[in-house]
């Protein structure tokens, strides 16, 4: 999977840019607050409808600007070529393009290019906040499973109606008239959450496979990592039972919800466990252990990703190397360098091993600007 060509008009700090980009590895280099994140993101953009540092929509249009618009050209190996567009505007709802045509739902769209992100910010997926890791699941599951994302995105608006009706009820007047239609929220979500539920257990038992040799592999067989998924309830296996399981477990805290007027049970309070030789990692990890652990699960990622769809997601390396010792650094060229086309932002070209400075197509990026390529 290769992204030829990117545009851009009035993203972030690019004005205007129409570049083409090589099939291996594309280094972007220069000083800090040029533009090579803003790039990395667009690419992101495309592959996900959303923001890989979590910015609101409205934060990608450059300053004093309506609208934005990203468009690539991407080489499938599997399936036919895509052009894909995503037009943000501050005054009308942002709009999804695939080879020319309006797609209603994000579902279409996400995932025709599948893109994995390293940046500084993974380390909080370790040792954050369970909405970081939520976003990570929700961000590499959408990108495979469009079923997925469609119900991701109706899911959340079930939970915001539910509270809603929630809140209606603490009036005693109007129970009666709100039970019913409370009710038929409930329904909806347990069956959209447990969908979610279900494809998430999955995800995660899948991305273990990968993730526990190749961090075994970094810490010279040292550490071993595990992985476990924790939905908010106890959920078995099978889509029956999960949804079995989510409705005595609404059950169980009704009283609770009324009182607080909010939905207490579902994939929107889910977490993950990470374990290093038994202990978690979050709590009782060193940082070293937790970038590790970070860095372990973004490239099991771009191993899963590829023995799911068949060839390799885009890799986007956001001046991750600074943070990395020279051993790592070739652990993330072992994987992707010769197998993934690569973007990599950084201020030292000199970071890169030799290997790929020889494989590099080097583009200087300055106040928006992005020079010529040349050979590392």
């Amino acid at each position: 999977m290769i992204l030829r060509h990117l545009s851009l008009q009035q993203y972030r700090s690019y004005d205007s840019l129409r570049q083409e980009f090589s099939p291996s590895l594309n280094v972007l280099i220069g000083p800090n607050a040029q533009g090579k994140t803003n790039l990395l993101e667009a690419v992101y953009l495309l592959a996900t409808s959303k923001s890989m540092r979590g910015s609101k929509d409205l934060e990608l249009i450059a300053w004093d600007m309506p609208a934005a618009v990203v468009t690539g050209h991407v080489l499938r190996e599997r399936a036919n070529d895509l052009d894909l567009e995503v037009a943000l505007s501050r005054t009308d709802k942002k709009s999804l393009v695939v080879n020319t045509v309006r797609v209603p739902r994000a579902s279409e769209f996400v995932g025709q290019l599948k893109a994995v992100s390293f940046s500084a910010t993974d380390l909080e997926v370790v040792r954050g906040e369970p909405s970081r890791r939520r976003r990570f699941m929700d961000l590499e599951i959408s990108q495979l499973s469009p079923s997925y994302c469609h119900a991701l995105g109706y899911y959340r608006k079930i939970v915001e109606q539910r509270n809603r009706l929630l809140k209606l009820m603490r009036d005693r007047s109007m129970r009666s008239t709100v039970e019913e239609t409370l009710g038929t929220w409930t329904d909806q979500l347990i069956a959209y959450g447990s969908r979610m539920v279900e494809r998430r257990a999955q995800f995660i038992r899948q991305l273990e496979e990968f993730a526990r040799p190749i961090h075994t592999m970094m810490t010279d067989e040292a550490e071993r990592l595990t992985l476990s998924y924790h939905p908010s309830f106890k959920a078995p296996e099978g889509l029956e039972a999960i949804q079995d399981a989510f409705r005595r477990a609404l059950s169980e805290v009704r009283e609770e919800e009324l009182r607080r007027q909010l939905t207490l049970v579902g994939p929107h309070r889910d977490d993950i466990t990470l374990l290093v030789n038994g202990r978690d990692v979050r709590t009782y990890g060193s940082q070293g252990q937790q970038r590790t652990v970070a860095l372990s699960m973004k490239l099991a990622e771009v191993e899963l990703m590829r023995e799911l769809v068949g060839e390799s997601p885009v890799c986007l390396l956001d001046d991750v190397f600074s943070e990395l010792d020279a051993r790592r650094r070739g652990h993330i060229f072992d994987i992707t360098l010769d197998t993934c086309q690569t973007f990599l932002s950084t201020t030292d070209l000199e970071l890169l091993p030799e290997p790929a400075r020889s494989h590099a197509c080097v583009y200087r990026v300055a106040l928006g600007q992005v020079e010529p390529p040349s050979r590392g």
